[in-house]
């Protein structure tokens, strides 16, 4: 197994740094000894054609149970000064489609299929919101996450919900044999 690519060394659970190749395994000890690889980094997060680069969203921490991201409140107010709605709604999708692609795993696709954002209270001032993603249902095929957002002073702006088809990459069963 490869180690991940990622200039944030330590941010994420389970990734190391390996210097050298590892021995070939067998697939009981590879299962055994499997350890959390994200399939994106840090330069797929950032891609200056993604509207996540647009918003400024930053994803700091993620692991498979949580994912945590930032969105600065400049250039994503709305008229009267405060943080837009819908930059609490991409920050909200955002963390969530990641929580499922972490799922979906190296090879897998994620399908957007229902959003919902529930806005408590106006952010407003400088500097940034805190999304902090966490599972509510992970099933075979459908996850849902629930994405907390907060302002600096850590008071609870928005709450949002987000379910995602997850086509996993599938594993090929071998060829039946055939009978001559």
């Amino acid at each position: 197994m490869s180690a991940p690519v990622d200039s944030r060394p330590g941010k994420r659970t389970g990734d190391e740094q390996r210097t050298e190749q590892p021995e070939p395994q067998t697939a009981e000890q590879a299962e055994q000894e499997a350890v959390f690889e994200a399939p994106f980094n840090m330069e797929t997060l950032t891609r200056p054609d993604l509207l996540t680069t647009s918003l400024g969203i930053v994803v700091e921490d993620w692991n498979p149970q949580r994912i945590v991201g930032s969105l600065p409140l400049d250039r994503n107010r709305q008229y009267y000064g405060f943080l837009h709605g819908g930059a609490s709604a991409a920050l909200v999708e955002t963390l969530g489609s990641l929580a499922a692609v972490l799922e979906a795993g190296v090879g897998g696709m994620v399908l957007g299929q229902e959003l919902s954002v529930t806005h408590h209270r106006a952010a407003r001032g400088s500097g940034s919101v805190i999304g902090i993603c966490t599972p509510l249902f992970v099933g075979t095929s459908v996850a849902t996450y629930e994405v907390t957002v907060h302002d600096q002073r850590e008071r609870r702006i928005a709450t949002g919900r987000i379910t995602c088809q997850l086509r996993r990459r599938s594993v090929r069963s071998p060829e039946p044999e055939k009978k001559v």
